[in-house]
């Protein structure tokens, strides 16, 4: 195997769960905000149909970034940062009261997932970044 591809497989593996996680919750929300709302105690229900199409385009720039041959470490930075913003996000969601308790439990769950993402995303820039070699040189200037 490519030693460049090697170095990248953590990156690439945990963006490419992060688009394929991203495009069944993107999915999810798009198709079945009604159910959802009523069930998360959240009203209007457009408001998943929003972030769940939000959620299919951020899946897609995630996807192409980890199709790249050499991926951009700040791209892959950026997808972190998204990440950790989602997370942030969750938090006066669940305190501020929008939802009930299945609402919460929902919004802690996805906001776990997406901290594991993050991290296992940072691990894998990090990893490049450590190991060096013509996949840092690259994606430091791509």
């Amino acid at each position: 195997m490519n030693p460049d591809t090697d170095r990248q497989r953590l990156l690439r593996m945990s963006l490419a769960g992060n688009a394929v996680f991203s495009v069944l919750s993107g999915l999810t929300f798009a198709l079945g905000s009604s159910a959802l709302a009523s069930s998360f105690g959240l009203a209007p229900a457009w408001i998943l149909v929003v972030v769940g199409i939000g959620l299919l385009g951020f899946a897609g720039g995630v996807a192409w970034l980890a199709s790249r041959p050499t991926i951009p470490l700040a791209g892959a930075m950026t997808i972190v940062f998204g990440d950790l913003a989602w997370v942030v996000g969750t938090i006066p969601l669940v305190m501020g009261g929008a939802l009930n308790a299945t609402g919460n439990i929902a919004a802690g769950v996805i906001a776990d997932i997406v901290l594991a993402f993050a991290l296992l995303q940072y691990l894998g820039v990090r990893r490049i970044r450590r190991q060096g070699g013509a996949a840092t040189a690259a994606v430091a200037t791509g």
